[in-house]
C-alpha cells in the first residue's frame, strides 16, 4: 500500500488526515511517524504558499493591515530553537502544529478591510461586530511558546523537574496540561476585549483540537486552516447571515489556492 505522503501529494489530502486523526490522543505509532510528519510537513508548505498569495492579494488591493511587519514572518533560527526547546521542557507537539510552527511562522492578517472588505475593521469604526466576525487569520511564530510558557511561570531554560523520570510529582503544567495561546479569538480579531484559541499541551496527536474558535466546537487546526484559507483568510464569512452580502474581494482572495 502507498504510503500516507504519496497518498497525500496524489490529492488524497482529506482521507489521510482523517487516517492521521484516527489514532486519536496516543498520536501516529512510533514506526509510521517519519511518513506522518512528511504529510504534515507538505501540508503546511502549501498552507505557508496559500497565505503568500492572499498577503499579496490584500496589498495589492491597499488592504490595511494592523500591523505590516507581522503580517508574515517566516520562521526565524530563534523561532526553529525555540520549537526545539519547548519539546523538551513542555513535552511532545501535535505534528500539524510543529509543522505550522516550522514551516508556516507567523500570520497577521488583522487590519481595516475598507470598500474592499467592509465588515473587516481593527482601527477604522466597526460596523456592527454583532453581526459578523470576520475573523482574519492569526498564526503564532515559534518563539510564542516560549513567551507563553513564561508567562504562565515556567522556566524555559531550566525546563521543569516533573519531566525526570526518576521525579514522581508532576507540575500543574504536566498534569493539567499547558493551554497555548496560539491565536486571540474572533472578538480580539476585531480589536475588541475578547478571548484566546488555545491548544492544549503536551499532545502526541497528529492534528489538535482548537479550543475556543467560536462556534467550531471540536474543529482541528488542519480543518480550522481549511476553513480560513477557504474563505481568503476570514472564515468568519462561513457564518454570515443570509442578509450579509459576502465581499466580492473574498472570491479574488480565495481563487486558485493549493489544496490541502
Amino acid at each position: 500500500m502507498a504510503s500516507w505522503s504519496a497518498r497525500y501529494r496524489a490529492g488524497e489530502c482529506f482521507a489521510v488526515w482523517d487516517e492521521l486523526r484516527a489514532y486519536g490522543p496516543d498520536g501516529v505509532p512510533e514506526g509510521l511517524h517519519e511518513d506522518a510528519e512528511a504529510v504534515a510537513r507538505e501540508t503546511m508548505r502549501r498552507v505557508a504558499a496559500n497565505v503568500d498569495v492572499i498577503v499579496e492579494r490584500l496589498t495589492a488591493v491597499g488592504y490595511a493591515f494592523a500591523y505590516p511587519e507581522y503580517a508574515r514572518q517566516a520562521p526565524t533560527k530563534d523561532d526553529l530553537a525555540a520549537v526545539r526547546r519547548a519539546e523538551q521542557v513542555i513535552g511532545p507537539l501535535p505534528l500539524a502544529l510543529r509543522a505550522c510552527l516550522e514551516i508556516v511562522g507567523g500570520v497577521d492578517l488583522c487590519g481595516d478591510g475598507g470598500s474592499a472588505l467592509p465588515h473587516v475593521s481593527y482601527h477604522a469604526d466597526p460596523y456592527d461586530e454583532r453581526i459578523l466576525y470576520p475573523d482574519p487569520l492569526m498564526l503564532p511564530p515559534g518563539s510564542r511558546l516560549q513567551r507563553d510558557w513564561e508567562s504562565w511561570g515556567g522556566d524555559f531554560e531550566q525546563g521543569c523537574a516533573c519531566t525526570d523520570p526518576e521525579e514522581e510529582d508532576r507540575c500543574r503544567f504536566h498534569s493539567e496540561g499547558f493551554p497555548f495561546a496560539f491565536a486571540p479569538d474572533e472578538v480580539h480579531k476585531a480589536n475588541f476585549s475578547g478571548g484566546q484559541q488555545n491548544i492544549l499541551l503536551p499532545s502526541n496527536a497528529a492534528d489538535p483540537e482548537l479550543i475556543g474558535a467560536r462556534h467550531r466546537t471540536g474543529v482541528t487546526l488542519i480543518d480550522y486552516l481549511r476553513i480560513s484559507l477557504a474563505w481568503g483568510g476570514f472564515p468568519g464569512y462561513d457564518e454570515a447571515p443570509a442578509f450579509v452580502a459576502v465581499p466580492g474581494m473574498i472570491e479574488k482572495l480565495r481563487r486558485d489556492l493549493l489544496m490541502f
